[in-house]
């Protein structure tokens, strides 16, 4: 009688817990302090005519959820390489004069890659399950299954005002694992895709 209690208990709150994830809000890195205005969209420009200012690019954040006492040492290279890569494609694809230093008339560009696990039939454009950016136990499945995708995000400010907000889910790339290791090659297409995002959201107010 006790086992079969508690059966019919955990079988009611397995049902009860997959309920409350489905209600759960969408998810994000956390790199942005509010989603709230990109419910609708995905890119918010508050002022174009500061578009044609220079830009000064920091270095792409990487945002891989894994703990960093919990990263391998091949992960920390990663992520390393996805920020030089990012980073390099960034300012070779926007059509702004790059400058080495902030100043007050140049935009300063900050933006940030992270992982996450898609599932088409999210009814959020936005709605992400935020995933290690790394093979883990937990994130094998979704990377061999192919429904791991890249997150860009990035903001443009101006006298530390935000001025454009964006954030990509590149749903349209797959991050496929080609390795024991999830490795900058593997990612490539994704960030190239994002880039290409970025620079034909940026570059159109740049005219």
């Amino acid at each position: 009688m006790k086992q079969t209690l508690l059966i019919s208990t955990l079988i009611t709150l397995t049902m009860l817990s997959g309920c409350a994830s489905k209600m759960q809000a969408p998810q994000n890195s956390g790199f942005f302090k509010s989603y709230d205005d990109l419910k609708t969209s995905n890119v918010l420009v508050s002022d174009a005519k500061e578009l044609r200012k220079n830009i000064y690019i920091e270095d792409v954040t990487v945002i891989p959820s894994i703990d960093i006492n919990e990263q391998t040492d091949v992960q920390k290279k990663l992520y390393a390489e996805i920020s030089k890569y990012a980073t390099a494609r960034l300012k070779e694809a926007l059509k702004f004069k790059n400058t080495d230093t902030k100043t007050k008339d140049s935009l300063v560009m900050q933006s940030a890659l992270s992982a996450s696990e898609v599932h088409f039939d999210d009814k959020e454009w936005n709605q992400l399950s935020p995933l290690a950016l790394g093979i883990t136990v937990v994130s094998l499945n979704a990377y061999l299954d192919e429904s791991v995708r890249l997150v860009g995000e990035y903001r443009l400010l101006n006298n530390n005002k935000t001025v454009v907000k964006s954030l990509n889910l590149v749903k349209n790339v797959a991050i496929s694992l080609n390795g024991d290791y999830l490795s900058i090659d593997d990612l490539k297409d994704s960030i190239d895709a994002w880039v290409e995002s970025v620079a034909s959201e940026l570059n159109a107010g740049d005219k």
